[in-house]
C-alpha cells in the first residue's frame, strides 16, 4: 500500500524545485522523512539530489535564500545551507549509487533508509528496506555491515536513536555493534562528541549508557571510566562504581519527571549552540564520581574511603572534557557540578529542621543558577546509593530535603526579580532596531531581563547597548 507524506514548509520546497536542472531529481531523505512519520518537529532537512553536483546545487540555495552556505564534505559531495531564520538547516548530498534505491541502502539504518521525491506538497514514500514497519516496531536495525564498516560513527549513532526515540536495538545490530566497535577510534573527536550530546539529551540516554558499557563502546570512547570498575559495592553502595554512575544518570532521567516546570524549561534551554544543558548536567552525573578510584582506601574498620574524590574528579573531569573538544564554558559548568555534587546532602546532614538561612543562601551565592542542576544530580546520587547501611527512611528524608532547597531557590530567584529594574521597554526595542511588534521584541526582552538577574546588565546604557548588538 502506498504511503502519501504530506510536507512541511512547502514553500521552500517549491522555491528548490525552482532552482533544478530539467533532469535534476531531488529527494527528502533520512531523519527528516523519520521525523515527520513519528510526528516530530524537526528543523534539519536532509536532501538527496541526483543529476548535479550537491555542493554547486546548495551555492545557489543559499543565494536564492539568503542562507549561510557550509562546505561540509567536499569528497563526498556533501553541503549544507543555514537558513537565514538560524533554526533551520538544509544538508544536500549527492546521490549514492545508480538512484534512489542505492542511496539509501548504503544509509546506516531501517528507520533512516526512506525518502521521498519532491514534486508536491504530498509526495510517496519510498521505502524499500521497510524502514516504516521497523519505526512503527521501534526497531533500530542495520542495513548491512558493510555500511557500519564505512562508517563507524553508526556504532554510537545506534544507542543515539534509541536514547532519542526509547527504540531497541535489534539482536543482530548489536551483535555487529560490538563487533565492529573498536573502529570508532577512527572517528574524528568532533564527530563523536556531536554524537554523544544528542544521545544524552534523549530521555532513555541512562539505558543506553549501560548497553555502551556492555558491549564495551563506552570504555573506548570514555577510557577514564575504566578504573570505575575496579571499585566494587560497599556499605554505602549496592552498586560497582560504574554501574552506579550509570545508575545515576537513570535516576535523573526517572526524577527529572517529577521536576517543577520552571526547572524542566531551564535544563531543556540551550548552553550554547546545539548543546542543551541537560546533555551536559547527565554527563556531569556519570562522571560526578571520576575521582573516587584514585583516592579509594579502605581503613582498619574496613570501610571505604574516597576523600576529596569530588576535588580530584572535578580537576580530573578537565583533560577529559578537553580531549572530546568541548569548549571551555561547558567544561567549567561540568567541573563545578562535580566539584559540589555533595554540598546540598552535606549541608542536609542534621536534618532540614537544623538549617540555618545563612549556610542556605551562601550555597545559593555560591553556586548561583546552576543550583536546580546541582540539586537533581544530588537527587539522582542518592537514588543510587542502597548499601547495607543506607535505609529508605535516610533516602526519603534527604530526598525531601533536596525539594525544600529547591523551592527555598525559587523564593530566593523571585526576590531577586522584583527588584529588577525596568531600563527598556518594548517601544523602545522596535525604534532602536527598526523592527515592528513581534515575538522577536519578547525574546529580546527576556534575554535583557536574565542578562540583568545574572549582573551582565546593570545600568540603563548597559540595556541599550545589549539591544543594539542583540543577534536574531
Amino acid at each position: 500500500m502506498n504511503t502519501k507524506l504530506k510536507l512541511h514548509e512547502d514553500e521552500i520546497n517549491k522555491k528548490l524545485l525552482e532552482l533544478c536542472a530539467e533532469d535534476t531529481e531531488l529527494f527528502l531523505v533520512g531523519g527528516y522523512i523519520r521525523d515527520i512519520l513519528l510526528e516530530k518537529e524537526c528543523f534539519d532537512w536532509d536532501y538527496s539530489i541526483k543529476g548535479e553536483q550537491a555542493i554547486n546545487f546548495a551555492r545557489r540555495v543559499a543565494d536564492r535564500f539568503e542562507g549561510y552556505f557550509v562546505l561540509l564534505d567536499t569528497e563526498h559531495d556533501i553541503a549544507r545551507v543555514v537558513m537565514p531564520d538560524k533554526k533551520n538547516t538544509l544538508d544536500f548530498a549527492g546521490c549514492v549509487g545508480q538512484n534512489i534505491y542505492t542511496d539509501l541502502k548504503n544509509r546506516d539504518y531501517t528507520i533512516n533508509a526512506m525518502a521521498c521525491k519532491i514534486e508536491s506538497k504530498e509526495c510517496e514514500l519510498i521505502d524499500p528496506l521497510n524502514g516504516l514497519e521497523d519505526l512503527k516496531n521501534g526497531t533500530i536495525r542495520l542495513i548491512a555491515e558493510k555500511n557500519l564498516v564505512d562508517d563507524p560513527l553508526r556504532v554510537l549513532r545506534a544507542y543515539r536513536f534509541a536514547a532519542q526515540f526509547g527504540f531497541s536495538i535489534e539482536d543482530e545490530t548489536l551483535k555487529l555493534i560490538e563487533k565492529h566497535k573498536s573502529l570508532i577510534v577512527d572517528v574524528s573527536v568532533e564527530r563523536i562528541t556531536q554524537e554523544l550530546i544528542k544521545l544524552l539529551e534523549g530521555d532513555y540516554a541512562g539505558k543506553n549508557l549501560c548497553l555502551m558499557k556492555n558491549s564495551g563502546l563506552l570504555e573506548i570512547i570514555i577510557p577514564e571510566l575504566t578504573p570505575l570498575a575496579e571499585v566494587p559495592p560497599n556499605l554505602h553502595h549496592h552498586l560497582w562504581l560504574i554501574d552506579h554512575s550509570i545508575e545515576s544518570v537513570k535516576q535523573l532521567e526517572n526524577e527529572l519527571k517529577k521536576f517543577p516546570d520552571w526547572a524542566k524549561e531551564r535544563f531543556y534551554s540551550e548552553f550554547s549552540s546545539g548543546i542543551k544543558i541537560i546533555s551536559l548536567l547527565k554527563l556531569a552525573t556519570l562522571l560526578h564520581d571520576l575521582g573516587k578510584p584514585s583516592t579509594w582506601n579502605i581503613d582498619e574498620e574496613g570501610r571505604h574511603r574516597f576523600i576529596k574524590h569530588e576535588d580530584v574528579g572535578s580537576e580530573m573531569v578537565v583533560e577529559l572534557l578537553k580531549r572530546l573538544k568541548f569548549s571551555k564554558n561547558a567544561i567549567k559548568y561540568i567541573s563545578r557540578l562535580i566539584k559540589y555534587h555533595m554540598y546540598p546532602s552535606q549541608l542536609l546532614h542534621e536534618g532540614v529542621e537544623n538549617l540555618g538561612e545563612k549556610a542556605i543562601m551562601r550555597m545559593f551565592r555560591r553556586i548561583g543558577e546552576e543550583m536546580p542542576d546541582l540539586i537533581l544530580l544530588g537527587m539522582a546520587d542518592r537514588f543510587s546509593t542502597r548499601g547495607a547501611e543506607i535505609t529508605e527512611e535516610n533516602i526519603a528524608k534527604n530526598i525531601e530535603g533536596l525539594y525544600f532547597l529547591l523551592e527555598k531557590y525559587k523564593e530566593s530567584q523571585e526576590e531577586v526579580v522584583k527588584k529588577i529594574p525596568k531600563l527598556v521597554d518594548g517601544n523602545e526595542v522596535m525604534e532602536l532596531l527598526g523592527v515592528p511588534a513581534s515575538p522577536i521584541v519578547g525574546k529580546i526582552l527576556k534575554e535583557l531581563h536574565e542578562a540583568q538577574i545574572s549582573g551582565d546588565v546593570n545600568t540603563r546604557e548597559e540595556a541599550l547597548e545589549f539591544v543594539k548588538f542583540f543577534k536574531f
